[in-house]
């Protein structure tokens, strides 16, 4: 017991020495100074979380981090000559000694790192599973960087479905919001050159005008004070890959070839001291396939209904140029220029399922993109940034075939394709500033957002003229036409009339019989011109504040205000209201339990296609005539000129003056928590309300439930854009995320959904224009559940495993009749529940129940989407093996004999540890399985891509047309993410070299 008095000295003599070596650098000396500023990365964007430290002359030392706005502050300093040290994940140490702090003042040191190529390689950090209350950090997002990205595909096709499965059904009935460093719109970038991918950060922010939960954005790689660059090339061929099941080919008959190959090359490095870039060239050369499967084809020999499949290939070239340049203009000041070009060409487009190989179309698209950012860190507490982009699309479709378009409802689609020559040129302009403030436990952003499009569009659309063949009751017996009134399918019709014309008789008898079209459209340009010239505009301001209430407690409020020119509603005010609380939480200890809740208001903008839609039919720059039972049918079409002399009415578009702007109210009730080191979960209620959606409706349309004309018999059809749609849905949404350093990183989430609407969006028409809210019911994005997992794992001797699978159950589908009651081209007539077995020959009983394709009154009529398709399901994998060769680079942080470091940021301990696991910037743990290329100069991976490994059919969403033979079934397989056209189940081999 004697050695306890001397133990307890010790222990005080070490705690006085340690409270007067700190007291040197932060107290007891009276006035003092203080130390404060902005680190930020190559691109002058800010680093959150990076480890600042404060060294004076006798080695004592405080250490800081950053906040997410970058910014770092020491107060309370002993006047005197410090040494400041700064590092973050992924950049090199930086270090300036001679920091003089004054007695009084507080002075300013903004800190530029620079990347470091070697850790950029190897280390890959698991604090983003650490909840807290920022509101940026909500553990329901999902941060993809680094071999994250490996989990997503090479083609840029695939890579754009993907990430719209990742933003999940959360984003509405519009989908998700893809913003390209900040901006919004334009050609997704190459995956090479994306540094990070972000989804749902931060979804009640002010600062963004689309749904939070949804949002997609891309962040694309600066340069770097070292070269490093990567070739790559990806190919698949038939061989490889499983055939679409849907192809049926005729006995001793091959499938045409198809191939796909992918390369890039892409380079980057510093130009000077102050200026790096980033140059990625990239192209892909494809001979896709268009599947056409119909039950229901009239051949043109025997004019027997007969089952039909046909191959058509899809080529495609496309190439695209990204160099961006990074330029400090002073330590205050980054300037950042990206500029895009892309390049695309496709053949035989607008082919497949019920189109025939004569309904294709070939376009060239090109995009020029140029984006300048400037970041002014203003002083400590103040940074501005102001961005500019300017984008030009051109397009150019010419369809394979003029002749007039023939369209047999649940059946096929031949003749010329009916969207015709299309010349586009749009020009888009997009102007941001936005300040960031740091006032007290006050963080306030604002800014403005200004965006202009000017398009010049050209299109021939339906001026080939278009015939349409719809279910329809046949006349009563006469002497020119035999045999009772019955009910015969569009494709029973086009039967007996093209049979009817090969034996001799004339359209008229057999039009008289009704065997002839249901109804006929063309347009044509009164002035001779059908250009539409468009200029749209949209402004939004914001200002936002996140407030910490407490240690444990933010809460942040905001305003947007949004306005836009061709509509009257002209002001339109969105608030967003967020509050995080860390249960449990206290300034030295983190919480691991985080409490979210937040409201928002989300406008969705009239569309400067939209408006081209409505001056291209207003009558004058372009009319569309519709007769209903024509007597003629392709030879004996009379011209456009006839039609006009005859008195047939022109269908036109109506400008609506009283149209609102859609708006979506979600709230969102969330609970994250911390699993462990390397794991978080977050359990998320989500409610959404829309209002004033958009549809198109013909407020022209007889009233048939009265025997009622129009409401303006002297006028044809008269669509008008209405804004009186609804939308309603609730949603559970589990996520988790694991990362476990270089050796595991995987993310994922399972959506229980329910939605409800009465409008598909603006492109959707009402089956009864009378009473729109007719169709409310179950939405076409009312997928009940969804689920997706992806990541990337580290294997030995250098493999590496990168999954991305994704389950959906089954997409909602409508039951029609393929009849035009109205006479305005819309078949979307649902059917009525009826009694098997039935006399009556409209009656028809399918696996799923019978139904009645002329409903009564009195009749039910099925609700909109009352049935479900299949479930979908595919799982995608990466396998790489990396070689690492040339010399080694030595790295600052190596720990000695490749054994443990010391770990822990700056090497102060624990830290480290792990197979192939770095401790901040400390030394290095036990050799993983990547570590032994983690400083290698050079680096070759080899890699093959298996997309829908096992091979599982995937159908489209089954056929709704009860006159279809087809009727429940589907005719071709579901689009990406799930398959594609081409093949079922796909491989790609893959090389890659880095230096």
């Amino acid at each position: 017991m004697s050695f306890r008095p001397i133990r307890i000295v010790q222990l005080s003599l070490i705690l006085l020495l340690s409270i007067f070596s700190l007291g040197g650098i932060s107290q007891a000396q009276t006035p003092t100074g203080g130390l404060n500023g902005v680190v930020t990365d190559p691109s002058g964007g800010v680093i959150a979380k990076a480890a600042v430290r404060l060294t004076n002359a006798g080695g004592a030392s405080l250490d800081a981090s950053t906040n997410r706005d970058g910014f770092y502050e020491f107060k309370g300093l002993a006047p005197g000559i410090y040494t400041v040290t700064a590092v973050a994940k992924g950049f090199a140490i930086f270090a300036k000694e001679d920091v003089q702090v004054l007695a009084g003042q507080t002075q300013q040191l903004n800190i530029g790192l620079l990347i470091h190529v070697e850790e950029e390689k190897v280390e890959v950090s698991d604090s983003s599973t650490k909840v807290d209350i920022d509101p940026s950090n909500n553990a329901g997002m999902v941060v993809m960087q680094g071999k994250d990205l490996e989990a997503l595909s090479d083609d840029p096709d695939e890579l754009q479905s993907e990430l719209q499965t990742l933003a999940g059904p959360s984003a509405g009935p519009n989908g998700g919001q893809i913003y390209i460093d900040g901006f919004t719109a334009g050609t997704l970038p190459p995956k090479a050159s994306i540094r990070e991918i972000r989804i749902n950060q931060n979804p009640f922010s002010a600062e963004y005008d689309k749904l939070g939960y949804g949002r997609i954005e891309i962040l694309t790689k600066p340069g770097t004070d070292q070269f490093h660059g990567q070739l790559y090339f990806t190919g698949t061929t038939a061989a490889f890959n499983a055939r679409n099941p849907f192809a049926i080919l005729p006995a001793g008959t091959s499938s045409p070839d198809n191939h796909s190959t992918q390369y890039s090359g892409n380079i980057g490095g510093p130009l000077s001291k102050k200026a790096s870039f980033f140059f990625n060239a990239e192209g892909r050369d494809v001979i896709d396939l268009k599947i056409v499967n119909t039950q229901s084809f009239v051949d043109p020999n025997t004019f027997q209904i007969v089952p039909f499949s046909a191959i058509v290939p899809n080529p495609g070239r496309r190439y695209e140029i990204s160099p961006r340049l990074d330029y400090q203009l002073t330590p205050t000041n980054t300037l950042t220029a990206r500029y895009q070009y892309f390049h695309n060409t496709d053949e035989n487009e607008g082919t497949g399922q019920f189109n025939l190989a004569n309904q294709g179309f070939n376009i060239v698209n090109a995009e020029h993109t140029l984006q300048i950012s400037d970041t002014q860190v203003v002083n400590a507490k103040i940074i501005n940034e102001t961005r500019f982009q300017f984008l030009r699309t051109t397009e150019a479709q010419t369809p394979v075939s003029a002749t007039p378009t023939i369209q047999v409802q649940g059946a096929f689609t031949s003749g010329g394709n009916v969207q015709g020559v299309l010349n586009d040129t749009l020009d888009r302009y997009e102007i941001q500033n936005y300040t960031s403030m740091a006032v007290g436990k006050h963080f306030v952003k604002f800014g403005v957002r200004v965006r202009s499009n000017r398009d010049e569009n050209f299109q021939t659309a339906n001026f080939n003229g278009a015939f349409s063949f719809g279910r329809r009751l046949t006349p009563p017996t006469s002497a020119s036409c035999p045999g009772p009134s019955v009910q015969i399918t569009g494709v029973q019709a086009y039967q007996q009339l093209v049979m009817g014309l090969a034996n001799g008789q004339s359209v008229q008898s057999l039009t008289n019989c009704g065997f002839g079209p249901t109804n006929y459209s063309v347009s044509a340009s009164p002035v001779g011109d059908p250009t539409v010239h468009v200029n749209w505009f949209d402004a939004g301001l914001y200002a936002q504040d996140d407030w910490r209430v407490r240690p444990n407690l933010t809460l942040s409020y905001g305003l947007r205000f949004e306005t836009q020119n061709n509509i009257s509603d002209h002001a339109d005010f969105a608030p967003r209201l967020g509050i995080a609380w860390g249960i449990g939480g206290t300034p030295k200890n983190p919480p691991k339990t985080v409490l979210r809740a937040g409201f928002g208001m989300f406008y969705d903008r009239f569309g400067y296609d939209l408006v081209a839609q409505q001056q291209r039919l207003n009558g004058s720059i372009q009319q569309q005539f519709i007769v209903n039972n024509p007597n003629f049918y392709l030879s004996n079409t009379p011209p456009v000129s006839q039609l006009q002399q005859s008195g047939t009415a022109a269908t036109t578009y109506a400008v609506n003056p009283h149209l609102r702007t859609p708006y979506t109210m979600q709230t969102g009730v969330s609970v994250e928590r911390q699993l462990g080191k390397s794991a978080n979960l977050a359990v998320t209620y989500l409610n959404a309300r829309g209002v004033h959606a958009f549809f198109t409706n013909n407020i022209n349309a007889p009233d048939i439930a009265n025997g009622g004309p129009p409401p303006f018999p002297n006028q044809g059809t008269i669509f008008q854009y209405q804004s009186d749609g609804v939308f309603r849905q609730n949603q559970l949404i589990v996520n988790s995320s694991i990362r476990m350093g270089t050796k595991l990183s995987a993310f994922g989430y399972y959506t229980l959904n329910y939605a409800k609407s009465d409008t598909g969006g603006s492109g959707y028409f009402p089956s009864n224009p009378f009473d729109p809210s007719e169709d409310y019911g179950r939405a076409s994005f009312d997928i009940r559940h969804r689920m997706f997992i992806g990541g990337t794992a580290s294997l030995p001797y250098a493999f590496r495993l990168s999954p991305f699978m994704i389950a959906t159950s089954g997409t909602p589908f409508n039951v029609t009749t393929s009849q035009d009651p109205f006479g305005d081209l819309q078949f979307n007539q649902r059917a009525a529940f009826a009694i098997c077995p039935s006399a009556s020959q409209s009656v028809k009983q399918t696996p799923f129940g019978c139904f009645d394709a002329n409903p009564q009154p009195g009749e039910k009529i099925v609700p909109i989407n009352f049935l479900t398709g299949p479930g979908k399901f595919t799982l995608n994998l990466r396998l790489s093996k990396a070689f690492g060769f040339g010399k080694k680079a030595e790295t600052a942080n190596a720990g000695p004999g490749g054994g443990p470091g010391p770990g822990g940021t700056f090497g102060r301990g624990p830290g480290g540890g792990g197979p192939g696991q770095r401790g901040g910037f400390g030394g290095r743990g036990p050799a993983g399985p990547d570590s032994n290329l983690s400083n290698h100069r050079y680096g070759l991976t080899f890699s093959v891509a298996v997309r829908n490994i096992f091979n599982n059919v995937n159908p489209d969403t089954p056929i709704g047309d009860v006159s279809s033979s087809l009727f429940g079934r589907s005719n071709g397989l579901a689009g990406r993410p799930f398959s594609q056209s081409t093949s079922n189940r796909r491989i790609d081999l893959q090389a890659t070299f880095s230096f």
